[in-house]
């Protein structure tokens, strides 16, 4: 084998060298192999490398420089190994003029892999004329070569059980048997045991079993003591022989080829089922069906597993699948089954609820469906939302859900009950579990109701919610428990409305009406509370309130009317307006009547009036006291402003008399300050009463007492806004 880079890199370097000598030595010398070629300089190295057996060949040519004659009369000697051999392409003797070549061959044939050297030289005259009068020069002189060579051998050989199994050409790699569809893969080793190295071209694998794994970028070098390992993978995928072809091709056009073999071994697992004295085969997947059973009892068979294949099988797990299902009395796992081999274990149907159930039973890497019926009844539920039927337990439906309904409306929704159980069921009871619940249920059976398996009954679930948020509750049917849930929204606006009443001023000590009116009805019932305040700088009169009582009152509006009713007295109200000057103010609030969700406006619409400040008012006067000259008066009214200055006195004479002094003005201020300033006084608001002592004197016929001779007094009272009215209170 030639390593053909590795010899031109060699002939490329001793070029190279050359340029420093090509002016003393008279030869250019040129050495080429596979058309590729480098100008050397004598007595460089040359360098070959072949694998045992072959030839490496290179052509040298020499060309004339100098400017006389070359003569070249013998062939060119090798002194050393008798690997090498030389040639000159040429008759001899031979003339060279400037200018002219001739050529010889020098080729390197190993007989080892060891590393060989030998001379190569090849003798030569040059004659030069003499210069002027002087005689030619003849020189001897020779083209010498050192000669170096170095040898590759391959040796394939295979890895098994430790060994190294050398692989000859048209020789084979053996496979231990093996598992179908399972893999084996077995390691071939490509080593170079030369001097030199050498070169794979091609690894080729032919067989649909076999295949490289870990293939090599190819072509590749190795160089001499190392190997190249490869792997080839065995996988066979039926029972029997599988064969195969591998080849490689080496660098020097030289190639092995190998045939590849193995063998395939399956087991075959029988399955049989024993039941009642009664044995049934069964194949994966199935299905095995277990005998209907009562819930709450089971049923069983005996499961026999048995290998009737060429090869062992190793069961590694048994499981099953399905909550009704299990396995009991299985041997100890993992569990190898050599040629008719067998164990059993027994497989058990327990039904928690009637219908069919189905689980998976594994053996090893066989799958069966299990199947069985469970006797009983069974209520099934389900509800029809968004226009699809949603069933309670299953696809993750836990509860009935409403979307959202907003206050003061309903939702329905159809729910059914049916029979999926194989016996018939009674039902006995559906309410819902809670009390003033939004949830209500119409439409149910006549209970008891029973249903054949298979039958059916709708009702409807409604949900009125009376709050704005989540409302969850329990529907329940017989003893099961089922969630809803839903979410009030915010009701309706409340309609705009009116507070029908007094405006602007009003008279202290009044009774005004008052009405309340929606615009529109409201789609339910109404509860609110009108309120009143005052707001004023003279203190509050607790005389200012309702004729209910308070400064509150509770109304109703009931359902699709519009007129509130007042304390359940009907659609008036009456207010006090008081005697302190102030400003009133009455304010509403909503609410629904079941609920209690606020419909109270942000800024909700008041009625408001004033009782202004003004002149005090005399309601009364009277004598409290008298004797034949004195006498005392008392003037009850009130006054606004919550201030007094003076009373104003008027006495009228008696018939036949006539009165010295008739008008007397009484300064009350200090009174009315200290009356009003006190904290009694607060809770009589603007009213005041007035007390006045007088002691007449004068000259009165004999029999008549002074207080005979005044007929009446007349009083009145005055403020900053000014005077009251009169009063008049006889005195006879």
């Amino acid at each position: 084998m030639r390593h053909h880079w590795f010899a031109r890199f060699v002939l490329l370097g001793v070029g190279i060298a050359a340029l420093a000598s090509a002016q003393t030595f008279p030869l250019q010398l040129r050495i080429s192999e596979n058309n590729q070629f480098a100008i050397v300089t004598n007595q460089a190295p040359l360098e070959f490398a072949a694998s045992v057996g072959q030839s490496a060949t290179v052509q040298g040519t020499a060309t004339y420089t100098g400017s006389g004659k070359v003569t070249v009369t013998q062939a060119p000697q090798v002194f050393g190994s008798t690997e090498f051999t030389a040639t000159i392409n040429a008759k001899l003797p031979l003339t060279l003029s400037p200018g002219d070549s001739f050529s010889f061959v020098i080729t390197y044939t190993p007989t080892s892999t060891a590393t060989t050297s030998a001379i190569f030289t090849l003798p030569f005259t040059e004659t030069v004329p003499g210069v002027g009068n002087q005689p030619p020069t003849t020189t001897a002189n020779a083209i010498d070569f050192t000669l170096l060579g170095s040898a590759a051998a391959f040796v394939v050989s295979y890895i098994k059980d430790g060994n190294a199994i050398q692989v000859v050409n048209g020789g084979s790699i053996i496979f231990d048997p093996q598992p179908v569809n399972t893999t084996l893969v077995l390691t071939v080793d490509i080593a170079n045991n030369g001097s030199a190295a050498g070169a794979v071209n091609s690894i080729t694998v032919t067989g649909k079993a076999f295949q490289i794994v870990g293939r090599p970028v190819l072509p590749t070098t190795i160089p001499g003591g190392q190997q190249l390992p490869i792997g080839i993978e065995y996988m066979p995928t039926a029972v029997g022989s599988d064969t195969g072809q591998l080849q490689i091709t080496f660098g020097d056009g030289t190639s092995l080829t190998a045939i590849l073999q193995g063998s395939a071994t399956s087991p075959s697992l029988v399955y049989t089922l024993v039941a009642n004295g009664t044995t049934t085969a069964v194949t994966p997947p199935g299905p095995i069906k277990l005998p209907d059973t009562n819930v709450g009892s089971t049923s069983s068979v005996v499961v026999r597993v048995q290998n009737t294949g060429n090869g062992s099988a190793t069961i590694g797990t048994i499981s099953v699948a399905g909550t009704a299902f299990q396995a009991s009395a299985e041997p100890l796992l993992p569990k190898t089954l050599n040629t008719n081999d067998s164990f059993t274990f027994t497989l058990t149907f327990a039904p928690t609820q009637p219908g069919l159930q189905t689980g998976q039973l594994l053996v090893g890497s066989d799958l069966f469906n299990l199947s069985g019926n469970g006797l009983g009844s069974e209520l099934q539920f389900s509800y029809v939302s968004g226009g699809s039927t949603l069933t309670i337990g299953t696809n993750g439906v836990t509860a009935v859900v409403f979307s959202p309904v907003q206050v003061t409306t309903t939702a329905s929704i159809p729910f059914t009950v049916k029979n999926t159980g194989t016996l018939p069921a009674v039902v006995s009871n559906i309410a819902i579990q809670g009390t003033n619940s939004p949830y209500s249920i119409s439409g149910g059976p006549v209970l008891p109701k029973t249903l054949a398996p298979g039958a059916s009954f709708s009702f409807t679930v409604n949900f009125a919610p009376t709050t704005v948020g989540l409302a969850n509750e329990t529907l329940l049917i017989n003893t099961t428990s089922i969630p809803l849930s839903g979410s009030g929204t915010a009701p309706p606006a409340l309609p705009a409305y009116t507070i029908s009443g007094p405006s602007g001023n009003v008279a202290p000590q009044s009774q005004p009406t008052i009405t309340l009116t929606l615009a529109s009805a409201y789609p339910v019932a109404l509860n609110g509370i009108l309120t009143l305040t005052t707001t004023g700088t003279l203190g509050t009169d607790p005389a200012v309130q309702f004729s209910t009582g308070g400064r509150t009152v509770a109304f109703t509006i009931p359902a699709g009317s519009t007129v509130a009713n007042f304390a359940e007295q009907g659609n008036q109200v009456l207010l006090q307006t008081g005697t302190v000057a102030s400003t009133i103010t009455l304010t509403p609030s909503f609410t629904t009547a079941v609920g209690d969700v606020s419909l109270t406006p942000t800024n909700p619409v008041t009625l408001q009036f004033t009782v202004p400040s003004q002149a005090p008012v005399l309601i009364a006067a009277s004598v409290t006291s008298s004797s034949s000259n004195s006498i005392e008066l008392s003037f009850t009214g009130y006054s606004t402003s919550r201030t007094l200055t003076s009373l104003e006195l008027q006495f009228t004479a008696a018939a036949g008399f006539t009165l010295g002094t008739s008008q007397l003005t009484v300064d009350i201020s200090d009174a009315s300050a200290a009356w009003f300033g006190s904290a009694t006084s607060q809770g009589f608001g603007g009213q005041f009463s007035v007390s006045v002592p007088f002691t007449f004197a004068g000259t009165t016929p004999t029999g008549v007492a002074l207080l005979q001779t005044i007929a009446s007094v007349s009083a009145t009272v005055s403020n900053a806004s000014g005077s009251s009215n009169a009063v008049t209170t006889p005195l006879q």
